[in-house]
């Protein structure tokens, strides 16, 4: 019998690597709360089961690194593996340094780096929880809402029992935890809009509600608070594709490429729903051979068809223009701009 995403995507999470008690629990209840609501809507969002699988595990260690090595890692900001995009966006100057402060409940937040394009926000935390041993600490995840310049929740990571006036753009959350010294923790996060483009995020507000600590001893460490931040402007350029030809199958409905990432919106004439697995077979391509997998993508079912939205990490700072999708059992589809 041939096994689902979710089978295969939970059996990773438990065979890369031996989880805390305490971690494992976590993972399992986000997983569930996670599984339950994408199948309660005909909108499937999903995260690239291999990048899921290598999240799990790299949270699991919690990537407790020695200050050295944890120094020549945040040099590559948000150089997650296998993210061709964000990483030659950052090495071309695409990070903001923020280096904003906020205090609450005994907790300060440093927002120390920003990266966004059309598709994808990237941030980074120094987190610094000053009553605790940072030695215990084992996993955080954060609780926040970000707003636009006018006050409008655009997007938003909280419990179910919070209010919610967005239905939020990410459709899915890649992180990573380093700790660099014996008082302070890294937090990295990638949102990801497998749907649509981000709006404009100058002079938005970033707000974290809550902090979730992961503990050995104490287990999970709930802190309340309000540490705001307003993100800084950034220039997000796009270019727009168009099919060269037209292929049997397959309508384009958009291609985009931006500062680190590729989003494309395709119709195939069949229906994807239920095996989701190869759509993260689809190689983006370009002249040179490489080829590109996506991290994330959205499907939906219409009258038979499948929309696919898939984001790849290619950069638009990557010379190499000439691209394609490999799409298994259908021909070549080739991308050409339209500037």
């Amino acid at each position: 019998m041939k096994k689902s995403l979710d089978d295969r995507l939970h059996e990773e999470m438990n065979r890369e690597q031996e989880l805390p008690e305490i971690v494992q629990k976590a993972f399992d209840r986000s997983y569930e709360e996670i599984r339950s609501k994408t199948t309660k809507k005909i909108k499937k969002r999903w995260l690239k089961p291999i990048s899921a699988a290598a999240a799990c595990a790299v949270l699991a260690s919690g990537v407790i690194l020695s200050n050295d090595t944890a120094m020549a890692k945040l040099k590559a900001f948000l150089g997650f593996q296998e993210d061709a995009g964000i990483e030659l966006a950052s090495q071309n100057g695409e990070v903001q340094y923020v280096g904003v402060s906020q205090s609450s409940q005994d907790v300060t937040v440093t927002l120390e780096n920003t990266f966004a394009d059309a598709y994808r926000v990237g941030l980074q935390f120094n987190i610094l929880p000053k009553s605790m041993d940072i030695r215990d600490i084992q996993h955080i995840s954060i609780e926040y809402r970000i707003y636009d310049s006018k006050g409008k929740e655009i997007d938003a990571h909280v419990s179910d029992t919070k209010p919610l006036t967005s239905k939020g753009l990410a459709g899915n959350t890649e992180e990573r935890m380093l700790k660099g010294t014996d008082q302070s923790i890294i937090l990295e996060q990638i949102l990801q809009s497998n749907d649509q483009a981000w709006p404009s995020l100058d002079n938005a507000q970033l707000v974290i509600e809550t902090i979730h600590f992961f503990t050995e001893k104490k287990g999970i460490v709930h802190i309340n608070g309000e540490w705001p931040f307003t993100l800084t402007p950034t220039k997000v350029v796009t270019q727009s594709f168009e099919a060269e030809k037209a292929v049997e199958g397959i309508q384009l409905q958009s291609a985009t490429l931006t500062n680190g990432s590729m989003h494309v919106s395709l119709m195939v004439d069949a229906d994807l729903y239920e095996d989701v697995d190869p759509l993260f077979e689809w190689a983006l391509t370009n002249a040179k051979g490489e080829s590109f997998y996506a991290r994330g993508a959205n499907i939906e079912l219409k009258d038979g068809k499948t929309v696919v939205s898939l984001v790849y990490p290619y950069s638009i700072w990557n010379k190499e223009k000439q691209l394609s999708l490999n799409i298994k059992g259908y021909e070549e589809l080739k991308l050409k701009s339209k500037d």
